[in-house]
């Protein structure tokens, strides 16, 4: 599954980097604090470019006060408010020119790795027709559900997943086009069948709503680090009106040599509901995966959605074919445990029902750690008192 990062036949693309900012001139100054710590390779010139919608002033200057060593730096202040759907896009198309970018929203912190490996991973995944894009960032929380993932390990150090990363993403020129020709022709995005919490973004303001319906309808996906080389610092912004609490990921420090997954029938991949593909879970569970069964251990799939005969999911089965209980992680290892519990079923998708509210309690404990009733109101009174006393601690609360 391995292949050489060498590739002899074309000139490697180096991408740009691209930021995009728009009112949150502190956030900024943090971002560029972690651009000035990347070990470049090959002491490569690398051209940076600033777009900062609606010309924020304040967000000009520390742009324009940012001195960058490794290459061209250009700052767009722009005439107009984009908002961030047509700004991500504008970002996005400078891949035409640069062969390729690397674009980083003002709210993230890099690892000083995070240009080689974007460096690297161009030049392994360009040629990959099913690859729409490649994630900096690794997550930590199923953004749907809040629940901690847990992908399945494999031995190399990346994975596939139908879904895009909007915290630090590398967009080939080629990968770009794709997906903006797609996006002309599908405004709407008719027809296609969203996780229940992104099928309530914006179509209009969105454009990782547009990508996440591109991905699904096209059998694209996203190539993901198992260890994120950006973290998300979720800072009050356009689509967070207070700070976020569960964006922060870890964080890669060193320099490794990757070990990149190449796309083939039998990589890891993860669908839009972060759940393993079904051709994944037949690859190590035979008998239990397959174009005839959809997966939903998390129980999150809406029943009337299902087009397969079969379903594998925690939601209650009237006559299942197979039982599995929930002690390993992540869940599809239970898959091994045929018989020794009842968590898990296999059946006919027409047997199944809606999970009940204490089956996803049991879910979410098992996933992300069991919390006490002590210390989940302990966490609960500290958060009020954090908003209440705009806690210096956090940065973020502070006007």
């Amino acid at each position: 599954m391995e292949r050489s990062l060498t590739h002899t036949h074309r000139t490697p693309l180096h991408p740009a980097i691209v930021v995009v900012a728009y009112n949150r001139p502190a956030s900024l100054a943090r971002l560029f604090g972690s651009l000035a710590r990347l070990r470049i390779p090959n002491e490569s010139q690398v051209p940076l470019v600033v777009s900062v919608d609606d010309g924020f002033a304040e967000t000009v200057r520390v742009a324009d006060e940012f001195h960058w060593p490794h290459g061209p730096k250009q700052v767009i202040a722009r005439s107009h408010r984009l908002g961030l759907r047509e700004h991500v896009l504008s970002c996005g198309d400078l891949s035409a020119e640069y062969g390729a970018v690397m674009v980083l929203e003002d709210d993230l912190y890099v690892s000083p790795d995070a240009y080689r490996y974007a460096d690297a991973a161009v030049d392994y995944y360009d040629d990959s027709e099913k690859v729409a894009g490649i994630s900096l960032y690794s997550y930590r929380i199923d953004e749907y559900l809040g629940l901690t993932f847990h992908p399945l390990e494999d031995g190399y150090d990346t994975f596939f997943m139908q879904t895009p990363s909007s915290s630090g993403q590398v967009w080939t020129a080629r990968q770009w086009s794709r997906f903006r020709r797609w996006d002309a022709e599908n405004p709407l995005l008719a027809g296609i069948h969203f996780p229940r919490k992104a099928s309530t973004w914006s179509t209009e303001r969105s454009w990782k709503k547009a990508f996440l319906g591109y991905l699904i309808d096209t059998d694209r996906y996203y190539v993901f680090p198992r260890v994120g080389l950006t973290t998300n610092c979720g800072d009050p912004g356009t689509h967070f009106h207070k700070e976020a609490i569960n964006t922060a990921g870890r964080l890669l420090l060193g320099e490794p040599r990757w070990r990149f997954a190449a796309w083939n029938t039998d990589a890891l991949r993860y669908d839009s509901w972060f759940e393993p593909h079904t051709e994944t879970i037949e690859r190590w569970w035979p008998g239990f995966g397959g174009h005839e069964v959809t997966i939903d251990f998390f129980g999150s799939k809406d029943l009337d959605g299902i087009d397969t005969p079969l379903l594998l999911s925690s939601k209650p089965c009237a006559a299942p074919e197979a039982d599995f209980p929930m002690i390993l992680l992540p869940f599809a290892h239970n898959l091994a445990l045929s018989g020794q519990g009842e968590f898990f079923h296999l059946g006919r998708a027409s047997d199944f029902k809606p999970l009940p509210a204490r089956k996803w309690r049991r879910i979410f404990e098992t996933s992300n750690g069991q919390i006490g009733r002590e210390i989940s109101a302990g966490i609960l009174w500290d958060r009020v008192v954090r908003h209440v006393t705009r806690d210096a601690g956090d940065p973020r609360l502070v006007d």
